[in-house]
Protein backbone atom coordinates (compact mmCIF):
# COMPACT_ATOMS: atom_id res chain seq x y z
CA UNK A 1 0.00 0.00 0.00
CA UNK A 2 1.54 3.25 -1.10
CA UNK A 3 -0.16 6.45 -0.09
CA UNK A 4 0.29 9.69 -2.07
CA UNK A 5 1.43 11.57 0.99
CA UNK A 6 5.12 11.97 1.87
CA UNK A 7 4.38 11.50 5.56
CA UNK A 8 2.78 8.13 4.89
CA UNK A 9 5.18 6.66 2.32
CA UNK A 10 4.88 3.06 3.44
CA UNK A 11 6.64 1.68 0.35
CA UNK A 12 9.90 3.43 1.26
CA UNK A 13 9.96 1.56 4.59
CA UNK A 14 8.65 -1.76 3.26
CA UNK A 15 10.16 -4.80 4.91
CA UNK A 16 9.62 -8.44 3.97
CA UNK A 17 7.55 -10.62 6.26
CA UNK A 18 10.53 -12.94 6.79
CA UNK A 19 12.19 -10.21 8.89
CA UNK A 20 12.84 -10.88 12.55
CA UNK A 21 10.68 -9.19 15.20
CA UNK A 22 13.67 -6.98 16.07
CA UNK A 23 14.09 -5.87 12.44
CA UNK A 24 10.36 -5.25 12.16
CA UNK A 25 10.32 -3.09 15.30
CA UNK A 26 13.36 -1.12 14.12
CA UNK A 27 11.62 -0.26 10.84
CA UNK A 28 8.33 0.48 12.63
CA UNK A 29 10.09 2.97 14.93
CA UNK A 30 11.85 4.75 12.07
CA UNK A 31 8.55 4.93 10.17
CA UNK A 32 6.81 6.22 13.32
CA UNK A 33 9.35 9.05 13.63
CA UNK A 34 8.63 10.07 10.03
CA UNK A 35 4.86 10.11 10.63
CA UNK A 36 5.25 12.08 13.87
CA UNK A 37 7.45 14.66 12.15
CA UNK A 38 5.22 15.08 9.10
CA UNK A 39 2.00 15.41 11.10
CA UNK A 40 3.32 17.32 14.10
CA UNK A 41 2.06 14.70 16.55
CA UNK A 42 2.90 15.18 20.23
CA UNK A 43 4.72 11.86 20.38
CA UNK A 44 8.34 11.16 21.26
CA UNK A 45 8.89 7.77 19.66
CA UNK A 46 12.07 7.05 21.61
CA UNK A 47 10.35 7.66 24.96
CA UNK A 48 8.04 4.71 24.29
CA UNK A 49 8.81 1.03 24.67
CA UNK A 50 8.03 -0.81 21.43
CA UNK A 51 7.11 -4.49 21.62
CA UNK A 52 5.78 -7.28 19.42
CA UNK A 53 2.89 -9.44 20.57
CA UNK A 54 2.91 -12.96 19.19
CA UNK A 55 -0.24 -13.90 21.14
CA UNK A 56 -2.76 -11.23 20.11
CA UNK A 57 -5.46 -12.36 17.67
CA UNK A 58 -8.14 -9.67 17.89
CA UNK A 59 -6.18 -6.43 18.01
CA UNK A 60 -3.57 -5.23 15.57
CA UNK A 61 -1.83 -3.12 18.19
CA UNK A 62 -2.19 -1.45 21.56
CA UNK A 63 -0.92 1.46 23.58
CA UNK A 64 -0.38 0.72 27.23
CA UNK A 65 -0.56 3.74 29.47
CA UNK A 66 -0.44 4.52 33.16
CA UNK A 67 -2.33 7.48 34.60
CA UNK A 68 -2.87 8.78 31.05
CA UNK A 69 0.84 8.65 30.18
CA UNK A 70 1.64 6.42 27.19
CA UNK A 71 4.36 3.89 27.99
CA UNK A 72 4.36 1.08 25.42
CA UNK A 73 3.28 0.54 21.83
CA UNK A 74 2.64 -3.12 21.10
CA UNK A 75 2.33 -4.32 17.50
CA UNK A 76 0.82 -7.70 16.66
CA UNK A 77 3.17 -10.00 14.79
CA UNK A 78 0.40 -11.79 12.87
CA UNK A 79 -0.79 -8.54 11.30
CA UNK A 80 2.67 -8.13 9.79
CA UNK A 81 3.21 -11.77 8.80
CA UNK A 82 -0.33 -12.35 7.49
CA UNK A 83 -1.06 -9.00 5.85
CA UNK A 84 2.35 -7.42 5.20
CA UNK A 85 4.11 -4.15 5.87
CA UNK A 86 1.27 -1.94 4.57
CA UNK A 87 -1.11 -3.26 7.23
CA UNK A 88 1.58 -2.99 9.90
CA UNK A 89 2.33 0.61 8.89
CA UNK A 90 -1.36 1.43 9.15
CA UNK A 91 -1.32 -0.05 12.65
CA UNK A 92 1.68 2.10 13.58
CA UNK A 93 -0.25 5.22 12.47
CA UNK A 94 -3.32 4.08 14.42
CA UNK A 95 -1.31 3.63 17.61
CA UNK A 96 0.45 6.98 17.13
CA UNK A 97 -2.97 8.66 17.06
CA UNK A 98 -3.73 7.03 20.43
CA UNK A 99 -0.44 8.26 21.90
CA UNK A 100 -1.00 11.77 20.55
CA UNK A 101 -4.53 11.96 21.97
CA UNK A 102 -3.39 10.60 25.33
CA UNK A 103 -0.68 13.28 25.44
CA UNK A 104 -2.98 16.11 24.33
CA UNK A 105 -6.32 15.18 25.91
CA UNK A 106 -5.81 12.14 28.15
CA UNK A 107 -8.15 10.33 25.74
CA UNK A 108 -7.41 6.70 24.76
CA UNK A 109 -10.80 6.20 23.03
CA UNK A 110 -11.82 5.80 19.40
CA UNK A 111 -14.10 8.85 19.68
CA UNK A 112 -14.60 11.84 17.40
CA UNK A 113 -11.07 13.20 17.86
CA UNK A 114 -9.63 9.80 17.05
CA UNK A 115 -11.79 9.45 13.95
CA UNK A 116 -10.66 12.84 12.64
CA UNK A 117 -6.99 12.01 13.16
CA UNK A 118 -7.45 8.50 11.72
CA UNK A 119 -8.89 10.00 8.55
CA UNK A 120 -6.03 12.48 8.32
CA UNK A 121 -3.43 9.70 8.76
CA UNK A 122 -5.36 7.33 6.48
CA UNK A 123 -5.76 4.60 9.05
CA UNK A 124 -8.79 2.60 10.08
CA UNK A 125 -10.59 3.04 13.38
CA UNK A 126 -10.97 -0.74 13.72
CA UNK A 127 -8.82 -3.49 12.23
CA UNK A 128 -9.76 -6.18 9.76
CA UNK A 129 -9.50 -9.83 10.78
CA UNK A 130 -5.96 -11.06 10.43
CA UNK A 131 -6.16 -14.39 12.27
CA UNK A 132 -8.71 -17.15 11.94
CA UNK A 133 -11.19 -17.16 14.83
CA UNK A 134 -12.00 -20.31 16.76
CA UNK A 135 -15.75 -19.57 16.76
CA UNK A 136 -18.33 -17.61 14.80
CA UNK A 137 -21.46 -16.13 16.35
CA UNK A 138 -24.07 -15.65 13.62
CA UNK A 139 -27.39 -13.81 13.67
CA UNK A 140 -30.27 -16.01 12.44
CA UNK A 141 -32.11 -12.99 11.03
CA UNK A 142 -29.62 -10.65 9.38
CA UNK A 143 -26.72 -13.08 8.99
CA UNK A 144 -24.13 -10.79 10.60
CA UNK A 145 -21.10 -12.69 11.87
CA UNK A 146 -18.88 -12.00 14.87
CA UNK A 147 -15.50 -13.65 15.19
CA UNK A 148 -14.63 -15.05 18.59
CA UNK A 149 -11.31 -16.48 19.73
CA UNK A 150 -12.29 -17.89 23.14
CA UNK A 151 -15.15 -19.97 24.42
CA UNK A 152 -16.80 -16.95 26.06
CA UNK A 153 -20.25 -16.69 27.63
CA UNK A 154 -21.56 -15.53 24.27
CA UNK A 155 -20.14 -18.59 22.51
CA UNK A 156 -21.36 -20.97 25.22
CA UNK A 157 -24.84 -19.41 25.58
CA UNK A 158 -25.74 -17.51 22.39
CA UNK A 159 -29.47 -17.80 23.21
CA UNK A 160 -28.95 -15.42 26.13
CA UNK A 161 -27.95 -12.63 23.74
CA UNK A 162 -29.41 -10.75 20.76
CA UNK A 163 -27.87 -9.28 17.65
CA UNK A 164 -26.78 -5.68 18.18
CA UNK A 165 -27.84 -4.76 14.65
CA UNK A 166 -31.31 -6.23 14.29
CA UNK A 167 -32.19 -7.84 17.64
CA UNK A 168 -32.28 -11.32 16.09
CA UNK A 169 -31.38 -14.58 17.79
CA UNK A 170 -27.77 -15.76 17.74
CA UNK A 171 -26.14 -19.12 17.07
CA UNK A 172 -22.51 -20.08 17.77
CA UNK A 173 -20.39 -22.63 15.98
CA UNK A 174 -16.76 -23.64 15.77
CA UNK A 175 -14.96 -21.93 12.93
CA UNK A 176 -13.93 -25.19 11.26
CA UNK A 177 -17.54 -26.48 11.04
Amino acid sequence: MTVDDPGLDTAFYAIDTDASPEEFLAVARVYAREVVENYDLSVTVDDLDWTVSKRARRRAGAVRHRDGDPETVSLTWKVFTNRGWGAAAETVRHELVHVHLLNEHGDPSHGDRFEAWAERLQTAVTCELFAEPNYWVVCRDCGSRMARYRKSKLVQNPGDYRCGGCGGRLDAREAND
